[in-house]
């Protein structure tokens, strides 16, 4: 079957992407992958929608994640999250960097920073760092360990890219923070 336009600017982003990620995934490197993906969703945001990625029709899902890339050697994992109006999420880390773009709507995130020196690992002393609006030609860095939250507005639904450095559903040790007490849940990989 003959591959389409997007899925060969899609590889070549990915390629780039890869050759950076292996250098290294500090802040700079994931501002630069940030970088190249906003420019793949701008070449193709035509193409990506809410008709060709449609949100979830369940009444309690929050959203529909639609795997377009995982690569073994590298780790790389892109989903297109499609995420209902209204979502509200816990305080949470992914166990990786994460990199996120917007391709409609817009998502606020409330990004934490961790008070304590981590030597429980069972508890975590948060605050509020700063907030930041993932929307188009906004992206969001998320490096590894740091917690955030998301928020969308009740009647704007978002669609993003959301680039991990290893698959999601794979990593054991993602964490849940709660606020108020400073425990720390932690979710193995099947997501309990």
């Amino acid at each position: 079957m003959e591959r389409t336009a997007i899925e060969d600017d899609l590889e070549r982003t990915l390629g780039r992407i890869a050759e950076l990620a292996t250098v290294a995934s500090d802040s700079a490197v994931l501002t630069q992958v940030a970088m190249l993906l906003t420019g793949f969703v701008e070449r193709h945001r035509s193409e990506l929608t809410f008709e060709s990625f449609p949100l979830p029709t369940g009444v309690d899902e929050a959203l529909c994640s639609y795997e377009l890339h995982s690569a073994d050697a590298t780790g790389l994992t892109l989903y297109l999250n499609a995420i209902r109006g209204g979502v509200n999420s816990v305080v949470h880390d992914h166990g990786t960097w994460a990199v996120i773009v917007a391709i409609a709507g817009q998502e606020r995130n409330r990004i934490y920073r961790l008070l304590d020196d981590g030597s429980s690992p069972d508890r975590a002393v948060l605050e509020l760092e700063r907030e930041i609006t993932v929307r188009a030609g906004q992206p969001l860095v998320l490096e590894e360990g740091q917690f955030h939250s998301i928020h969308t507005a009740d009647a704007e639904p978002a669609l993003q890219l959301h680039l991990y450095g290893r698959p999601i559903d794979t990593i054991n040790g993602r964490r849940i923070a709660d606020l108020q007490t400073g425990q720390l849940v932690y979710l193995d990989s099947a997501g309990s």
